[in-house]
């Protein structure tokens, strides 16, 4: 849910300029390792494909493949470290009085808004590999059929836990 305010004259925006954030409670970022982590993970693809296509190239005497190769899978894992420091940096979650806003994406972004009073329950997920990290997956469940969970994916574990229990919280203080 996005509010609109109004404009004063000296502002130089449009007459009614939107403002999806809800004034922030408390903000929660991506853990800054996960662009490596991600890179560490591209790397079990990448290392086994490129060693198999050397070994390829060099049986058939394709060494002018080699050099391209290497570059390919370079320029891959460089690909994966770039946009997961762009997925950080452009990672938005914010708990507000009113709910949860979340705002993501690299080439597609989504905004999503979560109000308080439709929260209905919450879940944290982790699974080996986030557990190794001290990562987590937040599940927001919500009332509705439509869009109806909401999952944060890679924040610090503490947080995921806090932000989870500032979210039911506050939603059981406003029903009793």
């Amino acid at each position: 849910m996005a509010t609109l305010r109004p404009v004063d004259a000296t502002d130089a925006s449009p007459p009614l300029a939107l403002d999806p954030v809800p004034p922030a409670e408390a903000e929660y970022r991506l853990d800054a390792g996960l662009p490596k982590r991600w890179t560490a993970c591209a790397l079990i693809p990448v290392l086994p494909l490129a060693t198999a296509g050397l070994v390829v190239a060099s049986i058939f005497g394709l060494f002018w493949l080699l050099p391209a190769i290497v570059a390919f899978a370079a320029l891959l894992l460089w690909w994966t470290a770039a946009y997961g420091r762009r997925y950080v940096a452009t990672f938005r979650c914010v708990l507000g009085a009113p709910g949860l806003f979340v705002e993501r994406g690299v080439w597609w972004r989504s905004q999503t808004f979560v109000p308080r009073a439709r929260v209905q329950h919450t879940d944290v997920d982790q699974g080996p590999l986030a557990r190794r990290f001290g990562l987590a997956t937040l599940r927001v469940f919500t009332a509705g059929s439509a869009h109806s969970e909401i999952g944060i994916e890679d924040l610090r574990h503490a947080d995921a836990l806090r932000l989870r229990d500032d979210l039911l919280e506050r939603h059981e203080r406003q029903h009793h």
